[in-house]
This record gives C-alpha cells, sequence and structure tokens, in this order.
C-alpha cells in the first residue's frame, strides 16, 4: 500500500512540475517587461509623463526622453515651441523644435502628441534676472533685440508683467535656498501625432 501511494505521489508531482514551470516562466517574463518599460525603454530612453514631469526632470537632464500629452499653445511667433497638458491646463511641458524640425503647426492644438526628444535644463540665477531687468527697463528708442527677449513665455508681456515675473522669480529664489531655478523643456528631435 505504502508503495502504491508513493507511486500516485510521484505521478501527481511529475504532472505539475511542468505547469509550475510554466506558470513561474509567465511571471518572471511580466514583471521583467514590466520594469523594462516603466521608466526606460530598449535604448535607455526615458519615458515621462506630463503631470510628474518636474519631479523626473531633474535626473534626466541632456538625456533623451519620450513624453505625451495634449498640445495645448503653439507659438505663432515662427512655432519653434509647443506646450503640452495632460488633464489639467495647471501642468504645461515646453517642448521646443529642435535641429531637425522646421516647426510646429497651430493646428496641433488640441491634438495628443508622443515627442521623442533631450530634456534640456535652463537655469535662471540673479544674474540673469539681473540682465533680463535691464532689457526690460531700457528706453524704448535704446531698447535692442536681449539675450531674453522671447525666452520663456516673455515674447508678448508688457514691461510692467515682465517686471513683476522678474520679482516673482527673484522671490522664489530666495525661497528656494539655492543659487539658481531650474525649467526643463524637451527639444524634440521628432514627434507624432496619436490617433
Amino acid at each position: 500500500m505504502i508503495f502504491a501511494s508513493e507511486t500516485n505521489s510521484h505521478l501527481m508531482t511529475k504532472r505539475l512540475l511542468p505547469l509550475l514551470i510554466v506558470i513561474l516562466f509567465a511571471i518572471v517574463s511580466c514583471n521583467q517587461g514590466t520594469k523594462e518599460t516603466a521608466a526606460t525603454d530598449k535604448n535607455d530612453t526615458t519615458r515621462l509623463a506630463v503631470l510628474t514631469f518636474e519631479k523626473q526632470a531633474d535626473s534626466c537632464i541632456d538625456k533623451p526622453v519620450i513624453i505625451e500629452g495634449t498640445v495645448f499653445h503653439v507659438c505663432k511667433h515662427g512655432g519653434k515651441r509647443m506646450f503640452l497638458v495632460d488633464g489639467t491646463d495647471s501642468l504645461r511641458i515646453e517642448i521646443t523644435a529642435g535641429p531637425a524640425i522646421v516647426k510646429f503647426d497651430e493646428a496641433l492644438i488640441g491634438s495628443k502628441v508622443r515627442v521623442s526628444g533631450t530634456l534640456r535644463e535652463e537655469r535662471l540665477d540673479a544674474k540673469y534676472l539681473n540682465e533680463w531687468e535691464a532689457e526690460v527697463t531700457k528706453p524704448e528708442g535704446t531698447a535692442s533685440v536681449g539675450i531674453h527677449t522671447g525666452a520663456k513665455g516673455h515674447e508678448n508681456a508688457d514691461v510692467q508683467d515682465k517686471l513683476d515675473q522678474i520679482n516673482a522669480l527673484r522671490e522664489d529664489l530666495k525661497n528656494s535656498g539655492k543659487d539658481h531655478l531650474s525649467t526643463y523643456s524637451v527639444e524634440a528631435g521628432k514627434f507624432s501625432e496619436l490617433k
């Protein structure tokens, strides 16, 4: 009798072992796939989300990234910048046209796009803010195109609005405890409209 039960137990183990191996293989395969696509793809390109962009950006400076979002705005002056949103208009991610892109078409507004490019950082420090203020406060007749003209959404603001922006940034800089503020954008190498 003992011999018979040992044989049945041995047969059951033989039948279940292949099934257990298949299940284990499936679990391991699924977990590996999730790890690979959650942060980076096969080319070490980091996938970013609009809603968590600011938290992720610092670790991706000058690295390849992919981001998807809805086009909220395309700059009318040359179409070299567009802004992506995702679910809320309070978070806007700036996308700049890289060398391979002539311009972004205004017809993209409202469309969902996927952008592949490089994450860039611009540092705003006291020197930058002082230079910008000097440009803004120049008398109209002597004003020339300065290094801050048209940068980061300043192109259409009047003088007082620009001074208000500068003072707000000075306050942010003071409260940050750092010597600079960072703004991030994605320099697009290519983009595609998603259907």
